[in-house]
C-alpha cells in the first residue's frame, strides 16, 4: 500500500480496500465473521499509517497480524487462512491501490516492494501463531492423556488398598492415603494370614508422588507380600523385599517402609523399620518412637534388618505414618509432637475415629496436602469375656 501524508486519505483507501477485499472472499466463498473482520480492518489500518519505514512500525503491523491469526486459526486450516487473509486480502491492495499501472501490467517497485512487506508480514505472524497454537494443542492433549492416565493409576492403586479390614478379637485397625495428586506414592495394609494365625501391617511411602511412585506402590504391594510364605520372620520378608527392590527399580527411588508381624493370641508384634518415620506407640500418657531397624529399602543389596518386639497391652496405640503428615505445613510444620498430642488426646476413641481426627488436624492446619499423607492406626483392646 502506497503510503500517505493524508490520514484521512488514508484511512478512505483502507475502506475501499477492506470493502473489495470482503467482496472477493464472498465471491469465493468466505463468509468472514465480524470480529476477524475488525481485525483485519485494524491490520490494515496500522500498516496504512506505520508503511515500513521502521522496525517499530513492522512491529505494530505484524502484532496485529498475529492478533488476526490467533483467531482466525481457531477455526480454519493454516493455507485457507493465508489464502484468504493474505493472497485475497493482497489482491484487493492492488487492484483497488494501483489502478494508474499501464496495460503490460507493470507496477511502481514502491508499490510492489510494500505489497510483499505486508505479504511478508502476515506470513510470519500467521506461521507463528499456527506454531503457538500447534504447541497448546499439543500440551494440552499430553496433559489430557496423562490426566487421564493418572485417574486410571489412582483406581488401581485404590484398588490396591486393603478391602477388608481383619476383625480380630482385642486389636482395632484403621487406615488412611490421602494422595497429594491424582495418584501417590504411599500405601498401608493389614491382612491376617490365617495359616500362622498372624495379622501382618504395613506402611510403606515411595520418594516423589504421581504416576511413577503409584507405579511403583504395585511393586512394593506384590513383592513383599509374596515373600510371606517361606520367611520365617518379618525381617527376613523385609530383607528379601529389599534385595530384589534394589536390582529391579532405578537407583534414585527409594522405598521407606515398616512391616510387622502381629500375634493376636499373645499381643506379641514383631517390627522392622527401613528407615520410616513417624512410626510410635502411645501408651499410657507418653508416646515411645520405634526407630529405624536398617536402612531405606533399594539401596543397598545386602542389608541387614532387626526386629524389635514389644506386647501390646490394652489401651496401647501402633501409629505408622508418612512424612506428609509431620512436614505438611508452612513455614511451621505439623511436626512429630503434634502429631502425638492428637493421638493421646484421642486415645479413648477407636481406631477409626482416631485416623479420622488425625487427618482433619492435618488438612485443617495445612490445607490442601502438598505430599501424600497415608496412616495406619493399630489398637489394642480389651478382649470380650469367655461364658463358661
Amino acid at each position: 500500500m502506497v503510503s500517505s501524508n493524508n490520514t484521512e486519505a488514508a484511512s478512505f483507501q483502507c475502506k475501499l480496500v477492506h470493502n473489495l477485499w470482503l467482496q472477493r472472499a464472498a465471491q469465493v466463498g468466505y463468509s468472514v465473521p465480524h470480529e476477524e473482520s475488525n481485525l483485519a480492518w485494524e491490520l490494515l489500518a496500522v500498516y496504512a499509517a506505520a508503511g515500513t519505514d521502521s522496525k517499530q512500525a513492522v512491529d505494530y503491523a505484524y502484532k496485529a497480524a498475529y492478533e488476526l491469526a490467533s483467531t482466525v486459526l481457531t477455526r480454519l486450516p493454516a493455507q485457507e487462512a493465508l489464502r484468504l487473509y493474505r493472497d485475497i486480502l493482497v489482491e484487493a491492495m492492488l487492484d483497488q491501490c494501483c489502478p494508474q499501472y499501464d496495460n503490460s501490467g507493470v507496477v511502481e517497485k514502491a508499490v510492489c516492494r510494500n505489497l510483499i512487506a505486508f505479504a511478508n508480514i502476515v506470513s510470519s505472524a500467521f506461521c507463528e501463531a499456527n506454531s503457538d497454537l500447534l504447541k497448546r494443542t499439543i500440551r494440552q492433549e499430553r496433559a489430557e492423556r496423562l490426566a487421564d492416565e493418572l485417574r486410571m493409576a489412582k483406581r488401581i492403586q485404590m484398588h490396591l488398598l486393603p478391602k477388608v479390614i481383619p476383625d480380630v478379637p482385642g486389636f482395632q485397625f484403621a487406615g488412611r492415603l490421602i494422595p497429594a495428586e491424582e495418584v501417590g506414592g504411599d500405601y498401608w495394609s493389614v491382612k491376617y494370614k490365617k495359616d500362622g494365625n498372624i495379622i501382618t501391617l504395613k506402611l510403606a511411602d515411595i520418594t516423589g508422588h504421581g504416576l511413577a511412585a503409584a507405579t511403583l506402590v504395585a511393586a512394593v504391594k506384590f513383592i513383599s507380600g509374596g515373600f510371606y510364605q517361606g520367611s520365617s520372620s518379618a525381617a527376613e520378608v523385609m530383607k528379601k523385599t529389599n534385595r530384589v527392590l534394589t536390582i529391579e527399580t532405578p537407583r534414585d527411588i527409594m522405598v521407606t517402609m515398616v512391616y510387622g508381624w502381629l500375634r493376636p493370641e499373645r499381643a506379641e508384634l514383631s517390627i522392622v523399620n527401613a528407615g520410616h518415620s513417624p512410626v510410635f506407640l502411645c501408651s499410657g500418657d507418653s508416646c515411645q518412637d520405634i526407630p529405624p531397624t536398617g536402612p531405606v529399602l533399594g539401596v543397598i543389596e545386602d542389608a541387614d534388618f532387626e526386629e524389635l518386639h514389644m506386647l501390646l497391652k490394652p489401651g496401647d496405640i501402633l501409629f505408622l505414618g508418612s512424612d506428609g503428615i509431620t512436614e505438611a505445613g508452612m513455614p511451621e510444620p505439623f511436626g512429630v509432637e503434634r502429631l502425638k498430642a492428637v493421638v493421646s488426646r484421642c486415645s479413648n476413641m477407636s481406631a477409626d475415629e482416631i485416623a479420622d481426627a488425625v487427618v482433619k488436624e492435618v488438612i485443617d492446619y495445612a490445607g490442601k496436602p502438598r505430599d501424600d499423607i497415608s496412616l495406619l492406626v493399630v489398637k489394642a483392646v480389651d478382649r470380650p469375656s469367655v461364658k463358661a
